[in-house]
């Protein structure tokens, strides 16, 4: 699997109060997450921060994973996983 840095768009707000319709100020989150890609489909991007390799008689595992809407990817970048 390849180590990425996904940059998104998400939604923001959802107010927990009532308020005037005037003080509205709509704009999309920038977002940034990192992770292993385990699904990098047309439609869809699978991240997961957390796996095991399938050491010590364990399968392979993960954790955390989110999908990502590919519509809402503005950048994937393949990040270094080189020891140095």
């Amino acid at each position: 699997m390849r180590l990425v840095l996904v940059e998104w768009l998400d939604s923001y707000g959802c107010s927990s109060e009532w308020q005037t319709l005037g003080q509205c100020n709509p704009r999309p989150l920038l977002c940034r997450s990192v992770g292993w890609l385990l699904h990098d489909g047309d439609d869809c991007k699978v991240i997961v921060p957390h796996v095991v390799d399938g050491r010590e008689s364990l399968p392979p595992q993960g954790c955390g994973d989110m999908t990502i809407p590919t519509v809402a990817i503005l950048k994937l970048t393949d990040l270094n996983t080189t020891p140095s």
